[in-house]
């Protein structure tokens, strides 16, 4: 088997989409979303952070996944690429939900639910399962997966597709081959498009996002629609030439539909908002979720297709800025607030020191693993 060919533009996608979820992050801090920990001058502004970014940006991520998971299949034996997925998702979800989501908790009931409670007493009720008393008398059992929810519905996409191509060795290029004409020329921008709004529309009010695998319908269907998308697309050249060729035409829509979204709502919507505000806004976010994506896959197939040394070397450490960055953000806003220096103005820093402790983590691991395998080297006799 010959050395497989890299999609450059995908790497740049890849590691661009998740530096854009850190900031995401660091925002909901300031805006007028309900969060782990809020500063205390919130502001509208960052509210535009979260109605441009937010209904495209996972579904871009779980798309290009798709993409990557498309190419490997033909290469690599279903069984292959699912344990090695297992290796790379899971086992970082595993640690990251036992060893980076308390001091998540830690700060959320310090200061959003008034709990005055040590770090380590947290980790103690959150690996016994044991509730913790708050101020008013109630109880809460502190347990969930917090931002690394991604890595595991990544991983139940890849290995229910890894199954089923066990199954049917052919199936992406037999649906690959149906679909060429469905989603030709610009009916790759639109169809999806009407697809993803319908999903809006329909399945969305009655199962909102619950970060629960087992019951978020409404986000699986749009982000295993992207992923398997991606895959059925990854090795299609009409389908990519079709993308290069509409990625004008969908930036338009993209930025048609932040417009419409910043002027219906000029701050987040809420549960009292009008009937009106939240149709028009489903409607724009639906069409904005595919429509940012072809712009970005178009544009980024143009302008990124040469090799980085600097986005090759990012593509292989972003996963750990991912799992990193939410524990390490809230501990260094956590820090400035009890310092009394949070405020609006520490958004840019509180990004830049998130970025730095991530980079130098990952950093840290990279030498730790190699002299690891230096050690325990196995010379041959």
């Amino acid at each position: 088997m010959g050395k497989l060919s890299r999609r450059h533009d995908l790497d740049f996608v890849r590691v661009a989409a998740f530096m854009l979820l850190i900031v995401y992050h660091v925002s909901l801090m300031y805006n007028s979303r309900e969060y782990l920990f809020k500063a205390p001058d919130p502001s509208s502004i960052f509210d535009l952070i979260y109605l441009w970014t937010h209904p495209w940006r996972m579904t871009l991520l779980f798309f290009v996944s798709g993409t990557v998971t498309g190419i490997l299949l033909p290469r690599q034996a279903p069984q292959v690429l699912r344990n090695e997925r297992t290796r790379q998702l899971l086992v970082p979800f595993l640690l990251g939900v036992i060893f980076l989501v308390p001091p998540q908790v830690y700060v959320w009931l310090n200061t959003r639910l008034g709990v005055e409670i040590g770090l380590m007493d947290v980790f103690w009720h959150y690996v016994t399962l044991t509730p913790v008393s708050l101020p008013g008398g109630e109880q809460t059992l502190l347990v969930g997966m917090q931002h690394l929810w991604y890595l595991a519905y990544l991983w139940f996409y890849t290995a229910l597709l890894a199954f089923a191509v066990s199954l049917r060795p052919l199936l992406l290029a037999q649906v690959g081959d149906r679909l060429v004409t469905l989603l030709s020329g610009k009916r790759l921008l639109f169809v999806p498009t009407f697809v993803f709004i319908l999903l809006r529309l329909m399945l969305r009010p009655a199962f909102p996002p619950s970060l629960n695998i087992l019951t978020d319908w409404y986000s699986h269907s749009a982000y295993m629609l992207a992923f398997f998308l991606g895959a059925v697309m990854a090795s299609r050249d009409d389908f990519w030439r079709a993308i290069v060729d509409i990625r004008k035409l969908a930036l338009l829509l993209a930025v048609l539909c932040a417009a419409i979204l910043a002027i219906v709502f000029p701050v987040l919507p809420s549960d009292a908002t009008e009937m009106w505000r939240l149709l028009v806004g489903r409607v724009a976010t639906g069409a904005f979720q595919w429509s940012a994506v072809v712009a970005i896959l178009g544009h980024a197939r143009v302008w990124c297709a040469l090799e980085s040394r600097i986005v090759i070397y990012l593509n292989r450490a972003i996963l750990t800025y991912y799992v990193l960055h939410q524990t390490v953000m809230l501990l260094i806003a956590y820090a400035l607030d009890q310092m009394g220096w949070m405020s609006a103005a520490s958004f840019l820093p509180i990004t830049v020191a998130t970025l730095a402790v991530c980079a130098l983590l990952y950093e840290l691991q990279r030498r730790l693993r190699a002299s690891w395998r230096v050690i325990f080297q196995v010379n041959p006799a």
